[in-house]
């Protein structure tokens, strides 16, 4: 019988031989136990050991891990019909086309199905391009983040990630994130077509914008014929206490759109939401066909009645309600443990159930996440070295309880004062061998960080 170290070896070389060597040996460096199983707000390892998911993947288990309700209905259409032939119609997407309608902000009401995040970025794109023919710059956020596939790198505010691939197809106007009178400056000439935002800024620096921020955006690109696309794919139902973080604002963009929760992480699958206004601007087009705009064909009856499933327990479950009375707990909890750590951390960004802390470098945010796992919590690592002031996340399900943040917020406590023992010194240092890890031996990594892993790949 092999011993769970054997097992986990095994997961490893099989990572590092046909995925990715240097995420392996990330993994192993860490010694990051593999996940067994997953429910609701926990994640059971190979060891048996239980962790408190304050990871959340970025934002996917908002109704918490293998929620029943969606599990149900996967299952009950696994057996009926889970695929249906391309041009077929399925009851199931009628059913979450009548129910998107109803929790989407009024306008919205044209839908296009992807399986990803990033393939909706892309149709939203190709939607803004045929409604604005004439016009080919794309403001976007520094630090903005709508996907990797090549389409979406298109309006990528990360420029490490863009550089290998440019030039690419859109002239990109870049400006900080929060700052109204930069869009406003930008688009006055009116060559803009689109400007792609975030309302809660997530990537590696979760920034909440200034009060307001997105009506005045919203304004200037009505005054200007701009389009607004919001991007809500970390921030979609109810993460942040609205169902759509754009109601905070009361904000109707032009294309909205989500992913994430929307299957409670059983299948992906991503919504891109047009106005009837924006489809006729882009029917307009000289060239126009349907087609241009349809979804990907492998969208299934499984993916479609998940979200259906996912969107009915955040309604009957209140989940926006949960994030807006609970979600102050998390994240006033995080803002007093900075001001009682100031050695090592800057702030607490946060709004409902979408909340971190701003470390004062990379290794300060490995080791808070290294040492709340010791806990039996899971935190959302940047997986960002390169910045200066990376935030660490707390992106719980939205069904975690008042006793279980207090038990995060005493890890964290406990964690922090470890760690201010620490001289910055030691920080700086490893942050140096952060940014270079990727050209160290891997034997000297995991001699460094004591791991019982070998490089078998």
């Amino acid at each position: 019988m092999t011993t769970v170290l054997e097992d986990r070896q095994q997961v490893l070389n099989a990572l590092g031989r046909h995925w990715n060597p240097t995420a392996a040996l990330m993994l192993a460096a860490a010694s990051r136990p593999v996940e067994q199983s997953a429910t609701g707000t926990e994640v059971v390892s190979e060891e048996g050991d239980r962790f408190l998911d304050l990871a959340g993947s970025y934002g996917v288990f908002l109704v918490g891990h293998g929620n029943q309700r969606v599990r149900d209905a996967v299952v009950s259409t696994l057996q009926t019909a889970p695929t249906v032939p391309p041009g077929a119609v399925h009851p199931a997407t009628a059913e979450l086309f009548e129910l998107l309608g109803t929790i989407l902000p009024t306008g919205l009401d044209r839908f296009v199905l992807g399986c990803s995040g990033a393939e909706i970025s892309e149709t939203a794109l190709r939607a803004v391009h045929l409604a604005r023919p004439g016009r080919r710059k794309i403001l976007i956020a520094d630090g903005g983040y709508h996907g990797k596939t090549l389409g979406a790198l298109t309006v990528l505010g990360q420029p490490n990630h863009r550089a290998p691939f440019e030039p690419l197809g859109s002239e990109l106007v870049t400006v900080d994130y929060g700052d109204a009178a930069a869009v406003r400056e930008a688009l006055a000439d009116r060559s803009v077509a689109a400007v792609f935002l975030e309302p809660v800024l997530g990537g590696a620096h979760l920034t909440v914008p200034p009060e307001g921020y997105l009506e005045e955006v919203s304004a200037a690109c009505r005054a200007t014929g701009t389009l607004l696309v919001a991007d809500e794919i970390q921030t979609c139902l109810g993460r942040t206490g609205k169902m759509f973080a754009v109601e905070h604002d009361d904000v109707v963009p032009d294309i909205l759109l989500f992913s994430k929760a929307l299957t409670g992480g059983f299948i992906p699958v991503g919504v891109c939401a047009l106005s009837s206004e924006v489809m006729a601007e882009a029917e307009r087009h000289p060239q126009w066909d349907p087609a241009l705009l349809a979804g990907s064909s492998s969208i299934s009856a499984l993916s479609v009645a998940a979200a259906t499933a996912a969107i009915r327990e955040v309604l009957d479950k209140d989940l926006p309600g949960r994030a807006a009375t609970l979600g102050p707990r998390l994240t006033d909890g995080l803002a007093e443990a900075v001001r009682r750590h100031l050695k090592h951390l800057l702030g607490a960004p946060g709004v409902g159930f979408m909340a971190g802390l701003r470390t004062r470098n990379p290794s300060v945010e490995l080791l808070i996440s290294m040492v709340m796992g010791r806990h039996g919590i899971h935190t959302g690592h940047s997986l960002n070295e390169q910045i200066d002031h990376p935030v660490l996340r707390f992106y719980p399900p939205a069904t975690i309880t008042a006793e279980e943040i207090d038990r995060v917020l005493a890890a964290l406590e406990s964690t922090l004062t470890w760690l201010d023992r620490r001289p910055r010194r030691l920080t700086d240092g490893i942050t140096r061998l952060l940014r270079r890890q990727y050209r160290l031996p891997s034997w000297l990594v995991l001699k460094l960080s004591h791991s019982k892993m070998t490089v078998d790949w």
